[in-house]
């Protein structure tokens, strides 16, 4: 597949870019990834077809800048909440939190990143990624004690978007959020009572990014 290198931010064909990707996502608010099509797209970002090709070489790649777009947006959410703490339990406790919250209060995102035939594996590659690295320097300090680091990322990773799924559907209510989040940190080998402290202490969460996603605002927040 060929690669197209990304438009500058804050030029007019970054703007163009971000255009295709609002209209990506307006669409995949009523139908599946599977039933998109270029002229859709281009037809609702207002566009001529062939400028599609300028910025994406089919519907996969733009798919694809889509899901990077979330895990970039769900990365800027969180990353006020790493400078801000310096225990590593504190941290995984206020991001499991904060992204959970996320999807209650921005149900769309809930369905582009379950419902809408995304390719998820990026999104979840990159937020195992950043997991692993925490759980990591949390046993390196001491705060997590984990048999197989490797093996516990896997685990709280595959629990937080379990629950982030049952969360969408309703089947679990917004109160589960800080029970779940102490039982990770548990699981990570925190005692009950610091795991459930820490996992209902006062927070500054962020307001939710709001829908549509654009690379132009993730760049200039």
């Amino acid at each position: 597949m060929t690669t197209i290198p990304a438009p500058l931010p804050g030029t007019k064909r970054a703007r163009t870019c971000d255009q295709l990707l609002v209209a990506a996502q307006d669409l995949l608010l009523e139908q599946n990834a599977t039933a998109l099509g270029i002229r859709q797209v281009t037809s609702r970002a207002g566009m001529v077809h062939a400028t599609f090709y300028n910025y994406f070489a089919d519907i996969e790649a733009l798919l694809a800048n889509l899901a990077d777009l979330i895990f970039a947006a769900h990365a800027g959410l969180v990353a006020p909440l790493r400078a801000g703490l310096d225990d590593p339990a504190a941290i995984f406790a206020a991001i499991t939190r904060q992204t959970l919250r996320t999807i209650v209060e921005v149900p769309g995102l809930g369905r582009l990143i379950f419902d809408s035939g995304l390719p998820i594996d990026r999104f979840l590659t990159g937020l195992r990624a950043a997991m692993q690295a925490d759980v990591a320097e949390g046993v390196r300090l001491g705060r997590f004690t984990v048999p197989d680091a490797a093996i516990a990322t896997s685990m709280v990773t595959g629990a937080l978007i379990g629950l982030g799924l049952d969360l969408h559907r309703g089947l679990v209510p917004p109160t589960a959020i800080e029970a779940t989040t102490a039982r990770l940190l548990e699981l990570l080998g925190l005692a009950r009572p610091a795991a459930e402290a820490l996992a209902g202490q006062p927070v500054a969460f962020r307001p939710a990014p709001a829908l549509p996603l654009r690379w132009l605002e993730l760049r200039i927040s």
